[in-house]
């Protein structure tokens, strides 16, 4: 080659590389001025472009020849306050050549009062308004930022919205935008004011302008960059994107805006081709099993029913009363009713039996000349419901359908975010086409037969008069339908209602639709092989209690259940379940909250324990996936997003426990690959924690980063409280693990240096020696808040807390005092700030309850422990058939909260139960796991199965008797584990000899006062069995209450038990002037004395019965200490 050419063509490489490092690296931003003295505000803003690598600060002078240098390009004109636009706007003239560079192509940012001038210059007619907001500083809830529609380029990497304004002080802050209906003429809204969960979609302060090839974001408030912020991470972000936007760097995110809409209904047409479905029709239903729970009479209680895409609610009564496929409402009010004469006899009025399974919600109604049956089945992946009706009668039954839809968008956004609803009667489909404004929200709904008649539109209801329909009007926006069915022996009597939504538009929801009705029984059969085959590979537990066999299988079912998928969002848990009938309507005319139907970060960490425990790891691993996808700019951990898809991060403890979880994840599955794929992410998030301590103390801080467990009431307000402080010293520590597994150890020993300084604070700083308590937290001024709460039980979880110190803690949360028979209070009822029904002040909580069990069994309270988790097993009878409230009633047997059905609740028999009654706690990595098992003495026999540990999977039985305890342990697959085995056994029981698989291993006599044996360790490496013979000992039954609903409390309470030398001490409690009934083993021995009971009876394996009665007193319960002495039986 010519070297001319050669040279030609290296320039030509070099000149197009250089271009490009400039197209991408170098963006030129012309800061507008009126002076080069620039004020602290203007350098400041210098300095923020400067700090940029894509962008390059060049400093722009106004003049009349100002735009003329640079016909297109970016210009950013920020004017601050009201007395800098006061001088800005004398420049009139030369701003002017604002509006031309504009249009000849030109880009610009406006910020604050800079907003103004789109109005000013001629290119917006409607003029903005100037509103002043009066800020007190409260934490972090006084944050101010911007939301978008459903996404723009502005927001990239902030979750389509976005806080950006978080002062140190009171200030009022003034905000440029239009306000309630009004709307910029020319501009299209980008993004509308949020504040503290709220999103106030009438005050519209970010507005773009586009002409030919210019274009213009204006911004009219929030922007300040030499002010102190919290938030300044953020604000920088938000215009490093907004002036990447302008220059017209593409990413990954949609241009959305906020429309005008008159929010009333609209009718459209649509035909598309008919249903073909199959020749059967008729769903094939398994017999009944133990799993199908049942009840002969409906009531008002609440059922829910859900796949991962749609979830069902409703009244056992009848009909559904709301089917959201996230991130939205596709139905509500459905009613079934049948035509009796001339008028319709509403099914929610004709008494029926209920069937609940895993998969699926069943009414079976007994009428006089048959049975109707109906089925309430969600699909398990596809976004839709059927309901399934067959009779089994001989003559044709005429079956009316009707509902509402109203699209309703999910929370925190408005009911009129979605726009106009419209619809439109599809006669070739039979089938309802409903969807928003958009056309991103999709829903059909339909019949896979021919309705006789039907009837559509914007409706208050439907009634049936004579021999058709009539509406009732309303301004509603909203649609509502009603179809007449004929149930004959041309259709076999069966009839399928499906019902399909989507986010992602009309294609996809017809796709899944047609899948819907014309597989429907793959669709089941899909839906129960999922269920059946989970509990057969998770952690089930087989006992002489069937009733608990049972419920502990729903457990997993319960907790599997809030798993849920979001189109543009992503798989993970939801917290809670319950129609928008309950709870706080977000200030929202119609609201739009499930309960809590949202994806939470600390709810799904302190779940996944349970989760990683019964073995479900891929679960845990998606969750964690899904906390790693929305980590903010800081490493701080999310506390809510909505399916909607707005993120909030307003929680402390979302970030420790996400590390706690991540190496709880690696102890169950030893997947350290994706430990080191995640590393980035851990180091973020304890690069923040450390952070928020920013008195130099150790602890990290509520203040200024949210609320611990505790959102408000009397007990919130601490500077740290102990709860949260609990956490991050066991953050250091597992953060500790994490580093060692991934080669880091300068990190792994300041983690756990520092853990060491936190644990040695926890324990004496705050301790308080006069109410024998940890203090609730610490306040500002290093003074504490004495408050003794439930919260304490999170650190005996962890094991951090000095086992002389947490007796008397303990002996109080098995009292009257913290427990009623139905769980744990977070505060003492003889407390000042207890009210029954307080969220966090007197309520009882299945959350508390288990955190409560977990610190009984770790610290020697197992009796105590068993019980609090029984609690909240019998909890599934009485309400949600299958089902654990979120929060009940402290001084009555009732629920008090929002959700009838939420995931911590569930798995909070689960933790307790697995770690600690079975006592698994593994080490993968390792290889090993401690299993020390506390069962209560009445349950002789005992199976185990799918102890999950990395690839291994272990079952173990125990047989005992009267002189012998029976442990048999097999691998059923994977690698050879090492077992340090430590079960518990009754005090005083005398070990005679261990024999190990035939051989024996130990033999000589010792007392177990202390209830353990020195820790036995083994390779299992197929089968093993352990057999320990022993005589003597004593021990008390667990005594479980079985309340009815609206019942106080019975009281009758175990305190503690002890043997001192060959005498036994029982404390209880119950109500005054009452008597109770306690059970123990004493087993092969004999009462020679017994103070304060009476003995009953005594079987031959020395299970003993003795009535205790209660004093009367002034109080409502007291306490009675039982001295039991014992000889061996001659």
């Amino acid at each position: 080659m010519p070297p001319l050419k050669f040279l030609a063509l290296v320039i030509a490489f070099i000149s197009f590389f250089l271009i490009r490092c400039n197209q991408n690296y170098g963006i030129s931003i012309h800061y507008l001025v009126l002076t080069e003295q620039l004020s602290a505000e203007h350098q400041a803003a210098m300095n923020f472009i400067q700090r940029s690598p894509s962008l390059q600060p060049q400093l722009l002078l106004l003049s009349a020849s100002s735009f003329r240098v640079i016909p297109k390009g970016i210009v950013w004109l920020h004017i601050p306050d009201s007395s800098e636009y006061e001088k800005w706007i004398k420049h009139k003239n030369e701003l002017k050549g604002l509006m031309d560079f504009y249009k000849q192509g030109g880009k610009l940012l406006l910020s604050n009062y800079a907003a103004c001038l789109p109005y000013e210059l001629g290119i917006e007619s409607e003029k903005p308004e100037i509103k002043i907001l009066n800020i007190q500083d409260d934490w972090l809830f006084d944050k101010k930022g911007l939301q978008s529609y459903r996404g723009h380029p502005a927001f990239h990497e902030l979750f389509g919205g976005t806080f950006i304004w978080d002062a140190y002080e009171n200030h009022s802050l003034p905000t440029i935008g239009y306000f309630d209906q009004r709307f910029p003429a020319a501009g299209k809204v980008v993004a509308v004011e949020k504040s503290y969960i709220t999103i106030h979609s009438k005050n519209k302060l970010m507005v773009e302008y586009q002409e030919n090839d210019g274009k213009i974001l204006s911004v009219g408030g929030f922007i300040y960059l030499s002010r102190p912020n919290h938030l300044h991470l953020h604000l920088e972000r938000f215009l490093d994107n907004c002036l990447n936007y302008l220059v017209g760097h593409s990413n990954s995110e949609p241009v959305t805006f906020w429309n005008k809409y008159e929010n009333k209904p609209r009718q459209f047409s649509v035909t598309s081709g008919p249903l073909h479905p199959p020749v059967c029709r008729e769903l094939q239903i398994p017999p009944l099993d133990d799993m199908v729970l049942q009840r002969d009479h409906t009531s008002q209680n609440y059922y829910d029913v859900s796949g991962q895409r749609a979830l069902v609610m409703g009244k056992e009564a009848g009909g559904i009363d709301e089917l959201w496929i996230h991130p939205f409402r596709l139905l509500r009010d459905f009613e079934a009713g049948i035509i009796q004469y001339d008028s319709v006899a509403w099914l929610k009025k004709i008494p029926a039996k209920i069937e609940v399974r895993p998969e699926s919600f069943c009414r079976i109604y007994q009428l006089p000349a048959g049975s109707l049956i109906e089925i309430i089945l969600p699909a398990l992946y596809l976004p839709g419901v059927v309901v399934h009706y067959y009779w089994t009668g001989s003559n044709a039954l005429q079956l009316v359908i009707k509902y509402r839809s109203d699209l309703r968008w999910m929370w925190p956004y408005d009911e009129n975010a979605i726009g106009d609803v419209t619809y439109a009667y599809d006669t070739e489909l039979q089938a309802l086409h409903v969807r928003d404004s958009q056309g991103d929200l999709y829903g059909f709904l339909g019949a896979d037969i021919k309705p006789q008649t039907t009837m559509t539109g914007q409706f208050a209801d439907l009634l049936w008069k004579g021999e058709e329909f009539q509406g009732i009007p309303t301004d509603l926006n909203q649609v509502y339908h009603a179809s007449l069915y004929q149930l004959d022996q041309q259709n076999n009597f069966c009839l399928n209602f499906g019902m399909v939504g989507t986010n992602t538009g009309q294609i996809e929801a017809a796709r899944d639709y047609h899948k819907l009705l014309l597989h429907l029984q793959g669709i089941y059969d899909e839906a129960r092989n999922y269920y059946k085959n989970l509990l057969a590979e998770m952690v089930t537990i087989q006992t002489p209690d069937e009733e608990f066999n049972t419920l502990w299988k729903w457990a997993i079912i319960g907790t599997e259940k809030f798993l849920a998928y979001t189109p543009g969002l992503g798989t993970a848990l939801l917290a809670g379940f319950s129609t928008t009938a309950r709870g706080w309507r977000g200030g929202h005319k119609i609201s739009g909250r499930p309960g809590y139907a949202w994806y939470f970060g600390r709810d799904s960490e302190w779940s996944g324990f349970a989760i990683d425990d019964y073995g479900h790891f891929e679960i845990v691993k998606t969750q964690l996936d899904f906390l790693q996808k929305y980590q903010d700019l800081s490493g701080k951990i999310f506390h809510v997003i909505s399916t909607s898809g707005v993120v909030h991060f307003d929680a402390a403890d979302a970030t420790p426990l996400y590390v706690i979880l991540a190496a709880h994840y690696l102890r169950a599955s030893a997947d350290i690959t994706y430990v080191q794929e995640s590393w980035q992410y851990i180091q973020k998030a304890m690069n923040y924690l450390y952070s928020t301590d920013t008195d130099g103390d150790l602890l990290i801080e509520n203040t200024n980063e949210g609320h611990g467990w505790v959102e408000g009431g009397e007990l919130f307000g601490a500077h740290t409280t102990f709860y949260l402080a609990s956490l991050w010293a066991q953050t250091l520590k597992d953060a500790s693990y994490l580093a060692a597994h991934v080669k880091l150890p300068e990190l792994q020993k300041k983690y756990y240096s520092d853990y060491l300084k936190v644990h040695d604070i926890l324990n004496s700083e705050f301790w308080n020696d006069s109410t024998h308590f940890y203090n609730y937290g610490k306040l500002k001024d290093g003074s504490f808040n004495p408050e003794a709460t439930v919260l304490p039980a999170v650190p005996m979880y962890f094991r951090l807390l000095d086992h002389a110190k947490v007796q008397n803690m303990l002996d109080q949360y098995a009292g009257n005092g913290f427990s009623p028979d139905w769980g744990i209070r977070i505060v003492s009822s003889e407390s000042r700030y207890f009210v029954p029904t307080g969220y966090h002040y007197g309520s009882v909580w299945p959350l508390f309850t288990g955190w409560a069990s977990l610190a009984e069994f770790n610290y020697g309270k197992s009796v105590q422990g068993f019980t609090h988790m029984m609690n909240n097993l019998l909890i599934k009878n009485n309400w949600t058939l299958g089902y654990v409230e979120e929060v009940m009633n402290g001084a009555a047997y009732k629920p008090a909260g929002v959700c009838p059905h939420q995931c911590w609740s569930e798995t909070n028999i689960l933790h307790p139960g697995i770690h600690g009654m079975i006592g698994w706690q593994p080490d993968a990595p390792e290889l090993k796991t401690i299993l020390a098992p506390r069962f209560p003495l009445h349950w002789d026999s005992i199976e185990v199965k799918n102890l999950r540990i990395g690839n291994s999977l272990i079952n173990m039985v125990l047989e005992r008797g009267v002189n012998y305890s029976r442990y048999c342990f097999s691998l059923e697959k994977g690698s050879p584990v090492l077992i340090c085995f430590a079960p518990e056994f009754p005090a005083g029981m005398e070990m005679l000899k261990v024999v190990i698989d035939g051989q024996q291993f130990w033999n000589r006599s010792e007392n177990l006062a202390n209830h353990s044996i020195d820790t036995l360790r083994f390779q299992l490496t197929g089968q093993k069995e352990i057999q320990f013979e022993h005589h003597s000992g004593i021990g008390v039954i667990p005594f479980i209450s079985h309340p009815l609903p609206e019942d106080s409390s019975s009281g009758y309470r175990i305190i503690r038990q002890v043997l001192n030398d060959q005498q036994f001490i029982l404390e209880v409690e119950g109500k005054s002037h009452t008597a109770a009934d306690f059970e123990l083993y004493i087993y092969d021995q004999k009462v020679s004395l017994i103070e304060n009971a009476e003995i009953l009876s005594m079987d031959e394996k020395g299970r003993l019965k003795i009535r205790v009665y209660f004093p009367e007193s002034k109080e409502r319960y007291i306490g009675v200490t039982i001295r039991i002495s014992l000889t061996t039986k001659g």
